[in-house]
């Protein structure tokens, strides 16, 4: 909207009208300035005209006031008392030009004046009471000071002043007191005379001196022009008098300031102002020209951005990459709101050509994009693939248009947009997939509208059921998938309820067109429009009759002996859980029996384990038959058999185990052979022994061991000492597992004599276990522990480093040793390792192996003697001497004895114990110490106690002993000690 012209007319006259206010008010403010600094100037020079005309005066009148000192002193010099005071005051008249009188009045009262002619009627005029004069004598005593009085009327006749000196003296006690005054009559015509005030008025000024009454605080005129200047017009110098102050005030007489000056400068300030104004007239049109070029500009301006601003918009609202390019394929112009859509930064495309950027296929696709625009005006539909930077292969759509050239312009470009068609091609991609994945999928796929009428299946519907896509299409879907309802599963519901359930999935029964059934896995889901309505069905089903069978023998292997076909222990678990609750609910008893097959490793060992396998089969049919149905029979792996008695006695317990035995115990015929074998049953009863079946399995377990350890082809019940032995047993094995790493191992050693000189020959080292809590446990309790489970190996080879580790330490301080013996256990002897470990501890040590023996029991040479004799080989060609411990308590073999690398047989000590009471020990000793003679080997004798024993075993011929005859076992410490005692005897030997 365009503005009026008198508006702006109005606007154009107000500018230049402020202008020329503000130019007038600023040249005012500079008169005003120059005339205050003219005034002021003025103003000095007055006050400084004023200053010399008060100095001059002041001067005048202190001259005459400073005669009273010279009065004083003749005063203090006469004690009061002035002699020849008239030819004195006449002498110094003439030095004080302006006094008319100069006099003495003791106690205020006026005695002596001079020139006394004129002046008699002063003589006795009291200055203190004088009404007049009186207030200002007055002050003068009280202050002590000079003081000046007046103008006023003198008695001589005439204005002047009057100067008071007030003196003191000092009196014949020493006080000051008053005497009186000493004073000076100043006539005042005489000293404004010498202060030249007529001047003033013939240099142009009003002038006036003026004082202030001290008493009423009234101006008094002392001279002034007529007329006096204004009192606010003069600028003054005070006069500074004893008492008082006068004050010369001066004005000029034509007043301040120059008025022609002031007009002349009022004059120019006005010129300025209306010269100002027309300036900011001329400003003002100019400006305002200037806003109108400057509208139209920014209008044109507006029209252009807004016209590129939509242009931007639509450019910028395209997706797609767009380009210019020229006829050459250069690259003119590039914009992509997604940069990660070309094949580089803009700024590196610029000026590039389409052969430098795209690869060859997709270059040469461009330029014949732009041939074709170039004939037609426009290219659409030609599809590129290029490998983008960071996300790969992607498609692009190309459609260019010929851009217009302006006249004589250069040569014509083209406007290139590059569509990302990459989702679609991926979408068509799957899409093809998706009908692949749906003609091949191995599961059977079905497509119904909302009415359940097939529409679409694919090959798997065919092959599975037989019906083909002809036949298919247009059935029910709840006829072709389902054959009868089955569980939870009904066809008609579930269909039916599609709408509001959207999925079902279960294991169903399916139909083939020829009538036979099947179990499949059948999932139907519905698919629903944009606004949540069911369209269509999807129906999934695949046969899972092999599945089936499979879990179906997954589920018998879970649950029964592949071998026997009995029940495992998973599932006799479940049962004998089942049976206790019954039992527990109706005050019952059951019972849990434990069998293992007496020695069924040597028919494994001997004849196989096809053969054995083939028994355990016979036993279990065998056990089969002697049980009741409700009984369960279960193998639990290996030869043990466990059966479940619910609803028996112990009594009726007792009896089953009995017919089990007997019928174990009757041959197995297996072509070809004829095998027998026999059974350790253990028994547990419900709730006697245990109230769960993991208490009843293990208390079943520990009797079935008791068993076979009374003896094997038996039974046992469960009993509280088994359970203690049992939980010692347990207790010892956990703590064992720590001992040796806890140090809880030492070595006692036993000396070894010989019989015939009674001297030190050897010693036995034996293992002894001190536990923190159970204290020292023995060696037979924790060894058979340790065989059992394989720990032997470990503490055996500790026990043969120490032993030879104390041997070493003990020859290297020159004490009596021969040899170190270490007992061996089967387990240990029977370990291929062992003559490494044995070699491996003498080098270590630096011991010879001469020094070290081995003791070994008769089991572990007789058990496998092949095996033995070729460990006893390799000991012996080591070095290492070997002994037979505990010879005659088990099965010895003489015909291996001859062969064994034995040096030494050791009698055990329950042959040795009874010697003196029991001619059969005495005769199974002399005929092992005769045997041991004839075969070159030594004895040594165990347990010795009584000189009766030592006496018969000497007469034997038996070659050493040992026992507490001649010393308990004892600790390393100790056992030092005591072979320090014994220097002068031969060495010594170990043992576990």
């Amino acid at each position: 909207m365009q503005t009026t012209l008198p508006a702006r007319s109005r606007r154009s006259l107000t500018g230049p009208l402020v202008v020329f206010v503000l130019s007038e008010l600023c040249a005012a403010g500079l008169i005003w300035t120059l005339e205050q600094q003219e005034r002021d100037q003025q103003r000095t020079q007055v006050a400084d005209i004023a200053g010399d005309h008060v100095q001059a005066l002041q001067r005048a009148i202190e001259l005459a006031l400073s005669a009273n000192n010279t009065l004083v002193a003749l005063v203090r010099q006469g004690r009061g008392t002035v002699t020849q005071f008239e030819d004195i005051g006449t002498q110094l008249l003439p030095f004080y030009p302006g006094i008319a009188a100069m006099g003495l009045a003791p106690q205020g009262v006026v005695k002596q004046v001079v020139p006394r002619q004129g002046n008699e009627n002063v003589i006795g005029f009291d200055q203190l009471n004088d009404p007049r004069q009186g207030p200002e004598a007055a002050r003068a005593r009280e202050s002590g000071r000079l003081t000046l009085a007046g103008p006023l009327e003198l008695v001589q006749g005439g204005l002047g002043v009057v100067g008071r000196q007030p003196v003191y003296l000092d009196n014949a006690q020493g006080q000051r007191t008053f005497w009186g005054f000493t004073y000076v009559t100043i006539r005042l015509p005489e000293v404004l005379d010498v202060a030249r005030l007529p001047q003033l008025t013939q240099r142009g000024y009003h002038y006036r001196l003026w004082r202030v009454r001290p008493g009423t605080q009234e101006e008094q005129t002392i001279a002034a022009s007529v007329p006096p200047p204004a009192a606010e017009q003069a600028v003054g110098r005070p006069l500074n008098l004893p008492n008082g102050q006068w004050m010369l005030s001066l004005a000029p007489a034509q007043g301040w300031g120059h008025p022609g000056v002031l007009a002349v400068r009022c004059a120019l300030g006005l010129g300025f102002a209306l010269m100002m104004a027309y300036l900011a007239w001329l400003l003002f049109r100019l400006k305002a020209h200037e806003k109108g070029l400057e509208q139209q500009v920014e209008q044109r301006t507006a029209e252009i951005q807004a016209t590129q601003q939509q242009l931007r918009a639509t450019i910028d609202a395209i997706p797609d990459p767009l380009f210019e390019i020229d006829q050459e394929g250069r690259y003119c112009s590039v914009h992509s709101q997604r940069p990660e859509l070309l094949m580089a930064p803009v700024e590196d495309l610029i000026g590039r050509n389409v052969t430098d950027m795209l690869p060859a296929l997709a270059a040469l696709a461009v330029m014949d994009v732009l041939h074709e625009a170039e004939q037609h005006g426009w290219s659409n539909g030609r599809q590129i693939m290029v490998d983008l930077p960071g996300l790969g292969t992607s498609w692009f759509e190309l459609s260019a248009a010929r851009k217009t050239a302006a006249p004589g312009g250069d040569a014509p470009r083209y406007i290139v947009l590059s569509r990302d068609i990459t989702e679609r091609k991926r979408s068509q991609e799957q899409l093809q997939l998706t009908a692949q994945v749906f003609d091949q999928s191995s599961e059977a796929i079905v497509i119904a509208d909302a009415t359940h009428t097939v529409v679409r299946i694919n090959k798997a519907f065919t092959r599975i059921t037989g019906y083909s896509e002809a036949e298919a299409i247009g059935q029910s879907v709840r006829l072709l998938t389902a054959a009868e309802s089955v569980r939870d599963f009904d066809a008609d519901t579930v269909y039916a309820r599609l709408t509001q359930d959207g999925h079902w999935e279960g294991e169903v029964r399916g139909r083939r067109k020829d009538g036979t059934t099947y179990p499949q896995w059948l999932s139907v889901s519905s698919v629903r429009d944009g606004k949540g309505v069911v369209t269509h069905s999807i129906t999934l089903f695949r046969d899972i009759t092999q599945q089936r069978e499979a879990q179906d023998r997954i589920q018998r292997l879970a649950h029964f002996d592949p071998l026997t076909e009995l029940p495992n222990r998973a599932l006799l678990a479940e049962r004998a859980q089942r049976y206790i609750d019954d039992e527990r609910a109706r005050g019952g008893t059951l019972a849990l029996l434990f069998l293992d097959l007496d020695h069924f490793k040597n028919v494994n060992d001997s004849l196989g384990h096809r053969i054995g396998d083939v028994l355990l089969v016979a036993v279990a049919r065998r056990l089969q038959s002697l049980l009741q149905s409700h009984d369960t029979v279960s193998r639990l792996g290996g030869d043990e058999f466990l059966l479940l008695l619910p609803a028996t006695s112990a009594a009726a317990a007792a009896e089953v185990a009995n017919q089990l035995l007997v019928a174990v115990a009757e041959p197995f015929q297996l072509d070809p052979y004829e095998l027998t074998t026999t059974l350790s049953v253990g028994i547990a009863m419900y709730p006697a022994d245990g109230e769960t079946f993991d208490t009843l399995y293990q208390r079943a377990d520990a009797a079935m061991y008791r068993a076979k350890q009374n003896g094997r082809n038996r039974y046992g019940f469960f009993t509280a000492d088994l359970e203690a032995r049992t939980a010692r047993a347990l207790q010892i094995e956990n703590a064992l597992r720590r001992a040796l790493e806890r140090n809880q191992f030492e070595l006692h050693y036993q000396p070894q004599v010989s019989l015939d000189t009674r001297k030190l020959v050897g010693a036995e080292a034996l293992l002894r276990w001190r536990h923190p809590e159970l204290g020292m446990v023995s060696p037979a309790e924790f060894v058979p522990v340790a065989e059992s489970s394989g720990m032997i190996v470990a503490i055996g080879e500790w026990v043969i480093r120490t032993a030879v580790n104390d041997i070493k330490r003990w020859l290297d301080m020159q004490l009596p040793l021969r040899a170190v013996s270490v007992n061996v256990s089967a387990v240990q002897f029977r370990h291929p390792q062992l003559p490494e470990m044995v070699t491996r501890c003498l080098v270590q040590a630096g011991l010879p192996a001469r020094r070290l023996e081995l003791e070994l029991t008769e089991g572990a040479a007789v058990d496998d003697p092949a095996a033995a004799l070729a460990m006893m080989d390799q000991l012996h060609d080591r070095g290492v001497r070997l002994s037979m411990d505990d010879f005659g308590t088990g099965y010895s073999s003489l015909s291996y004895l001859k062969r064994f690398q034995i040096y030494k047989l050791k009698i055990d000590q329950s042959f040795v114990r009874d010697l003196e009471d029991d001619a059969n020990d005495r005769a199974i000793v002399s005929a092992i110490i005769r045997m041991a003679q004839a075969l070159g080997m030594q004895t040594t004798a165990e347990g010795v106690e009584t000189d009766g024993q030592l006496d018969f075993l000497r007469a034997q011929g038996c070659d050493e002993g040992q026992g507490y005859l001649f010393s308990r076992p004892l600790p390393a410490a100790d056992f030092e000690a005591y072979l320090r005692s014994h220097l002068a005897q031969p060495a010594v030997a170990a043992k576990l």
